[in-house]
């Protein structure tokens, strides 16, 4: 590490903590070549294309020189949290998630920033169907079903999962008045208001336990799905909302090759000979041999003496300021017994570890990151010789609603989702275990799990043979619920830790748990704590270094 210069921890190295790590390096590397430019134009007499103190606002200093260090602490042994992905014997078995969308587009930046871009995969557009098991059956989700709601009338009205008095119900979205504006309800308030108690039993709750695991009694619609209550206030119905975003999405497809190559003409890799990026043309996206392909090319574009795994940070602690000018400094205190001092922190790792590291430094902040629940759940992937499936798999899986009382809560037929997951002669399915209210299963012993995933599988789909392999992931604490309020919750906690120069926090607690939601929020708060370091003066005695946590010497 550079000595003299401010330093920005990051701790967490999930993919919220690679977001802020990778825009932090990327500001130093444009920061030296700014500040090298200028120094070579003012050489050569001629003026300098660089903007006024270096790249992204930084101060430019030196030709080369670096405006701030940064250093990123993980507890685990690895870098990615959740994006887990073995490959072992042809498969490619994901952990945690096993895609991210096309909406939010931050891990496609991501990847065609560190040269992965071509290695994206496209889901199985020609086996897109999920199911929901109600009734002792499979049912698919008709036709035009975005999320939760129908934007196609034969599909819908053809489907077999919703009764006819529950599709009339759903039907009277058309009719029925806006709520009350600016008011967060519960999503199963919001449903059942806007579609019916039948729509929120059978297709909202198991599809929201797939996405968050949580209760949609508790969940807020406006930090889950704020899109639903903008279409309910610009649109006043879902239906008509929903219909004309099926439609901007069908346009925006459309013109992705103009589109594209007017704003990305100098993008590398993946392209289609015009220099635009290749569309993706799938909603699910994935990388050639699983996520951890991202994961992967992040860390290996990183300086490796800048990624401490295996080291905690254990506590947190406001310096005291040299003299009345000095800037606001942080003490960490690290579990192999060294501290750190440094100028910035990004707390990228969860809402529960946050508020654990803040107390004593703001309760406030402390007591609102602790109040954010959180629900433990498992996978568990199970591969199966092809000829042992009684009856072909279709589709990209199955929900399971909390009302039909089973003891998983979603399959997804993994080998059917993307290619290349199982070798030709075989299947890999995952179930899902662990939602809000009943986390128990999730608890139990690896054998125990995966007994109970077969037996589900089993009964659900046909799948009773001998596993030719089984896999489990566990993740204790791993899904934030965002309950009613949730909004106006974070709003006050990052109030609070506005109060604390030079720290921000990033994670999927706060606005999206997806992949691209945690990349989007670790860099814009690694951009705020530059705009914080990048005009520091770092005295001699607060250097960030390491030095033991205690001077040997007995009082």
């Amino acid at each position: 590490m550079s000595g003299g210069l401010p330093t920005i921890a990051v701790i967490g190295g999930g993919m919220a903590g690679l977001g802020a790590a990778h825009a932090l390096e990327t500001a130093l590397r444009e920061a030296g070549r700014s500040a090298a430019g200028a120094a070579a134009g003012s050489a050569n007499g001629e003026p300098s294309d660089a903007p006024p103190g270096g790249a992204a606002g930084l101060p430019s200093g030196e030709p080369g020189a670096a405006p701030f260090d940064w250093v990123l602490f993980e507890r685990a042994d690895y870098l990615g949290g959740k994006v887990r992905t073995e490959r072992t014997d042809g498969f490619v078995i994901e952990g945690g998630p096993d895609s991210f969308i096309a909406d939010k587009p931050w891990p496609m930046e991501l990847a065609r920033a560190v040269g992965v871009y071509d290695r994206l995969l496209d889901s199985n557009e020609d086996v897109r169907k999920s199911y929901v098991f109600s009734r002792g059956r499979l049912h698919e989700l008709p036709e035009g079903l975005i999320l939760m709601v129908p934007t196609r009338l034969v599909p819908f009205a053809l489907s077999s999962l919703i009764s006819w008095p529950g599709k009339a119900r759903m039907g009277l979205d058309l009719l029925l008045p806006r709520g009350r504006p600016g008011v967060d309800e519960s999503l199963a308030a919001f449903v059942r208001r806007r579609l019916g108690r039948e729509a929120l039993a059978k297709v909202a709750e198991p599809i929201v336990a797939g996405i968050h695991a949580g209760d949609p009694e508790q969940m807020s619609v406006r930090a889950t799905f704020p899109m639903f209550m903008e279409m309910e206030e610009r649109d006043r119905s879902l239906i008509v909302g929903m219909v004309r975003r099926r439609r901007a999405r069908t346009r925006a497809a459309r013109d992705w090759p103009a589109r594209g190559q007017a704003a990305r003409g100098q993008a590398a890799g993946g392209g289609d000979g015009t220099g635009a990026p290749r569309r993706p043309r799938s909603y699910f996206l994935s990388f050639r041999t699983g996520l951890a392909d991202l994961v992967d090319a992040v860390v290996a574009d990183l300086p490796a003496d800048h990624l401490r795994t295996g080291l905690a940070v254990e506590a947190l602690a406001a310096e005291p300021a040299a003299d009345a000018a000095g800037s606001a400094a942080y003490r960490l205190r690290l579990s192999d017994g060294t501290e750190r001092v440094v100028q910035g922190v990004v707390l990228a790792g969860p809402a529960f570890a946050s508020g654990e590291l803040l107390r004593g430094v703001h309760e406030g902040a402390a007591a609102g990151l602790s109040s954010i629940p959180y629900v433990s759940t498992a996978t568990v992937s199970v591969a199966f010789r092809r000829s042992d499936v009684p009856r072909p798999l279709r589709g990209f899986g199955f929900v399971v609603p909390r009302v039909e009382g089973r003891g998983i809560m979603a399959g997804t037929f993994s080998s059917l989702k993307f290619p290349g997951r199982a070798p030709d002669d075989c299947v890999l399915v995952r179930g899902f275990v662990g939602r809000a209210g009943r986390e128990e299963p999730a608890a139990l012993p690896d054998d125990e799990l995966v007994r109970l995933v077969r037996a589900e599988l089993a009964s659900i789909v046909g799948l009773s043979a001998e596993p030719l392999l089984s896999r489990v992931f566990r993740w204790p604490k791993g899904m934030p619920q965002y309950r009613v309020g949730h909004a106006a919750l974070v709003k006050r906690i990052e109030a609070a830790v506005g109060g604390l120069p030079g720290v921000e926090l990033a994670g999927g607690y706060l606005r999206g748990i997806g992949i691209g939601d945690c990349l989007r929020e670790g860099a814009a708060a690694a951009r705020r704590v530059v705009a914080h370091v990048e005009h520091l003066s770092v005295p001699a005695a607060a250097v960030a270094t390491d030095v033991p946590a205690a001077d040997g010497l007995d009082d």
